[in-house]
C-alpha cells in the first residue's frame, strides 16, 4: 500500500485533540494494525508492537452513542456513528474506496478539517 497518511504524525496531533474530546466523552485508545502481521492482523493498543503502521483508530463514547474513525495510511478513514442504535451518514464526500463507504483524506489535515 502506498503511504500517503503519517499515521504516527498523525496520532500525535489527535493525542491534542483528544485532550478536549474528554470533556465531552469518553476517549478510548488508539488502535493500530501493522501492515506486515500476517492475517487476520491483530488490532493492537500498542504502538510499539507494530512494526509498519497500516492504520489508526480511535473510538468515542458517550452514552449509548459510539463514534468510531479509522484513518489509513493509504489515504482513507473509515468513519463510523451509532447514535439511538441508529448508524448516521457522516460526510457527504463520502467515496467507494475499493467497495468500503470511506472518506479520502491525503494527510493529517484532511482528517482533523
Amino acid at each position: 500500500m502506498e503511504h500517503l497518511v503519517d499515521l504516527d504524525e498523525l496520532a500525535t496531533r489527535l493525542a491534542v485533540a483528544a485532550e478536549e474530546w474528554r470533556r465531552y466523552a469518553r476517549v478510548g485508545p488508539f488502535t493500530w494494525r501493522d501492515e506486515r502481521a500476517s492475517w487476520p492482523q491483530p488490532i493492537l493498543t500498542d504502538r510499539t508492537a507494530i512494526e509498519v503502521p497500516e492504520s489508526l483508530g480511535v473510538t468515542l463514547f458517550r452514552g449509548d452513542d459510539v463514534f468510531q474513525a479509522v484513518v489509513w495510511t493509504g489515504g482513507w478513514a473509515d468513519v463510523g456513528l451509532l447514535v439511538d442504535w441508529t448508524i448516521l451518514e457522516l460526510c457527504p464526500e463520502f467515496q467507494d474506496v475499493d467497495g468500503a463507504y470511506a472518506a479520502v483524506v491525503r494527510n493529517a489535515e484532511d482528517f482533523l478539517a
